[in-house]
């Protein structure tokens, strides 16, 4: 009896626990070099946990003896793995997005397909939403690409258990 009165308050924590918010924030900024910051937050700011790092130079790869691109050839596993991919994203909610790209390439028709390719759905997104989604082209600089970017998702953990358990 008492044995499943302790259960029955553990699971009920457990339950309580999993359904506070958990808010995921990036960013990006490429300047002279690449600038990447995460981080993980959750009830109410009192747990985080920062990443980032600062890139300047290209690391070289190391020999691996098997790839990811090995676990795709399993019979099955890739609908898995995009019908798992769907569900979560399903339940994760954009509370801030902002985008601040300077793109110019060596050819100014280049830079021109590119940005005009990249600037409608940009116009699409930021015109119907609150946040902020800018490209500028850089026609006579050369080679640039600049800006940042950064984003703030929450989602209840809570709601990842029934894709979990699907996969």
């Amino acid at each position: 009896m008492t044995g499943g009165i302790v259960a029955a308050i553990v699971v009920g924590i457990i339950v309580f626990l999993l359904s506070i918010p958990l808010d995921l924030s990036f960013y990006l900024r490429v300047r002279e070099g690449a600038e990447f910051r995460f981080s993980l937050r959750w009830f109410f700011s009192l747990v985080k946990k920062e990443f980032g790092r600062k890139k300047t130079t290209a690391k070289k790869r190391t020999e691996r003896s098997w790839a990811f691109s090995d676990l795709l050839l399993i019979r099955g596993l890739l609908p898995k793995i995009l019908h798992f991919l769907k569900d979560v994203f399903r339940h994760i909610r954009i509370r801030d997005l902002g985008i601040d790209l300077r793109i110019g390439l060596d050819e100014p028709a280049d830079t021109a397909l590119v940005v005009g390719f990249l600037w409608l759905p940009a116009f699409l997104l930021s015109s119907s939403s609150p946040y902020l989604i800018r490209l500028r082209p850089s026609f006579d600089d050369g080679l640039v690409f600049q800006g940042y970017a950064h984003a703030v998702l929450r989602l209840r953990p809570i709601q990842l258990v029934p894709a979990v358990t699907r996969f």
